[in-house]
């Protein structure tokens, strides 16, 4: 793809460490995946774009081979990017909630997801949205959350699962994905299947299980 340019003296990477907890080096590699994704060289003269397109996303192999493909990009869009683009700022920022970081900045104790938004927010829509002071693993979770919560409401139903078991699985019977879905649902509300699913559930459900070593992104590698 020919040489990489350095990156813009326009773009504070001091400020980027600061605010997502990633090394300079980190934040260096970044550039040069954002590079080699914006395929567009009738930009500003540089080569490129200045910012990434779902097409841009979906040329990645490990991307497109992904049965979640379309959802995953409609979520980062709709939670990081602003009217179909990503720029390279909103690229980091999708992108520190699943790179390790190595300042130790977001491996702090930090209160759960839950905890983190209920003294300042009211409903569950409001729960689910990133804030400043999320940790890595507060951010991955409620980025999963996102992925499941297909109709946004905040909250997880036996539909919103249906819908994610027919991306998946492609061939599937509405009878076959209702089933599934309602013994999913009802994994987190003890057996109440035609129940809804919560932020807090939901962490509550999974908080054994270690997110920072389990979902680092390889897609986009």
């Amino acid at each position: 793809m020919g040489a990489t340019a350095s990156i813009p003296d326009t773009i504070d990477t001091d400020e980027i460490t600061v605010t997502t907890g990633l090394s300079k080096r980190q934040i260096s590699s970044l550039w040069t995946r954002f590079y080699e994704l914006d395929r567009d060289g009738r930009g500003n003269g540089q080569g490129y774009k200045g910012f990434l397109d779902a097409d841009d996303l979906r040329r990645v192999p490990k991307f497109s081979e992904n049965p979640m493909a379309s959802r995953l990009v409609k979520v980062i869009f709709d939670d990081f990017g602003s009217n179909g683009q990503l720029t390279f700022r909103q690229f980091v920022n999708f992108m520190s909630t699943f790179v390790q970081c190595e300042r130790g900045r977001h491996n702090q104790r930090r209160p759960s997801a839950f905890q983190a938004v209920m003294s300042t927010t009211k409903t569950d829509l409001e729960s689910i949205k990133y804030c400043p002071g999320d940790s890595a693993k507060i951010r991955k979770m409620k980025f999963i959350f996102r992925m499941y919560d297909v109709d946004h409401d905040g909250r997880l139903s036996k539909e919103d699962v249906q819908e994610i078991l027919k991306m998946m699985v492609g061939k599937i019977s509405d009878e076959e994905a209702s089933l599934i879905a309602e013994k999913v649902i009802g994994e987190f509300t003890e057996n109440q299947p035609f129940s809804t699913v919560t932020l807090e559930t939901f962490e509550e459900t999974l908080k054994t299980l270690d997110f920072n070593d389990k979902m680092s992104l390889k897609l986009l590698k």
